[in-house]
């Protein structure tokens, strides 16, 4: 069975020949691969055999860069949305913002709306736009060995980053400001929904929608203002492909427990990360969700980093549970960090398939 049938299946609550396999390395992590021994040149996904493959398109203003300043460990910069963000010099991680691009409603309009039309010529999303058979061809070689996903930035995330300094001022303008807020959410979900349909019509297989929407103890906004504010846009947005019957995976860190009937109200299948080191359990979200949500991740990146005996344990207390009936796919709760070695990981890979292949042994 290859990638792409086998993902199919398991996001349609059915069982596969195997549980799927999908991760996310730090560049970090990878720089220590390399130094232990993983070919420099060789497809990661191809090396450790991850089954689902993120094809996306810049859904950014598409501002010019502008660098104001480089010192040792970081660079300030205004980034490709009209941020100024400080960001660390040879080292992963998310920028800081330090000054947004929208301050008030009049910036959006004026700076903002009019490159988030999706007629420009330089977006995938336009009739004018000269190299759409290009994006169609690729998607089809992809599908040769994944399923092939279209990567979308979710609308929280984008709204976060134009008007905010951090979460803090979004969450201020919720309540100061919230005709603002409603304003840009509609616009920005406007142009992601057609993001979205345009790249279901080029043939890729799902969406999956990036929006951080948690930290540790619970979620940024009460499921009140998620169903006022961001729920409408998500369902803009994964529309195309569960007209079609296509999944709509949402990637979300943190704990999001209040929030997931809402997510599977606004038309999301699957659900990744799911942080266990903030609570997330696979087990328990399986049991009182799994005939209507699949799962993806969960395997707690601490328990990769400390050895054999320590993957071995979170594999086989997860793993048999989750894939039970189909509906999950494997992968940390997190990008993979940089202490996870190189041999570790491999072995959780190998793990993961032999216990979770399907008939499932217990």
């Amino acid at each position: 069975m290859d990638s792409r049938e086998r993902v199919y299946r398991l996001l349609n609550f059915e069982e596969a020949d195997r549980v799927a396999l999908v991760d996310f390395p730090w560049p970090e992590t990878v720089d220590r691969w390399r130094a232990e021994g993983l070919p420099r040149t060789v497809s990661l996904h191809k090396f450790f055999g991850f089954d689902i493959y993120h094809f996306g398109v810049d859904v950014s203003p598409k501002f010019d860069p502008i660098v104001y300043r480089e010192e040792e460990e970081y660079v300030v910069y205004r980034d490709s949305y009209g941020v100024v963000v400080k960001a660390w010099r040879g080292r992963s991680g998310t920028p800081l913002p330090v000054e947004p691009a929208v301050r008030a409603l009049d910036d959006f309009k004026e700076y903002i709306e009019p490159l988030l039309d999706p007629e420009l010529p330089f977006r995938a999303t336009s009739s004018r736009y000269p190299f759409r058979r290009d994006l169609e061809k690729a998607i089809a070689e992809l599908q040769r060995d994944y399923f092939v996903v279209a990567s979308i930035l979710g609308p929280f995330e984008y709204v976060r980053h134009l008007v905010g300094e951090g979460v803090d001022r979004i969450l201020r303008l919720v309540y100061r400001d919230p005709g603002m807020l409603s304003y840009i959410f509609d616009r920005v979900g406007s142009f992601l929904a057609k993001v979205s349909e345009t790249l279901e019509r080029l043939g890729a297989d799902g969406v999956w929608v990036w929006d951080d929407l948690a930290y540790k103890n619970g979620p940024f906004i009460s499921p009140q203002h998620y169903r006022r504010l961001v729920m409408p846009q998500h369902e803009r947005i994964v529309q195309p492909f569960r007209r079609k019957g296509k999944p709509a995976i949402l990637h979300t860190d943190g704990n999001v427990k209040p929030l997931i009937p809402l997510f599977i109200e606004a038309g999301f299948t699957a659900l990744q990360p799911l942080e266990a080191k903030v609570g997330m359990d696979v087990r328990e979200l399986k049991a009182q969700y799994g005939d209507r949500l699949a799962f993806i991740g969960n395997i707690d990146a601490r328990a990769l980093a400390q050895g054999p005996e320590a993957i071995r344990r979170e594999v086989e207390s997860k793993v048999p549970v989750a894939a039970r009936g189909g509906g999950y796919i494997a992968g940390s709760d997190h990008s993979v960090p940089p202490d996870v070695s190189l041999s570790d990981y491999l072995y959780f890979v190998e793990l993961v398939k032999k216990v979770g292949a399907y008939p499932l042994c217990r």
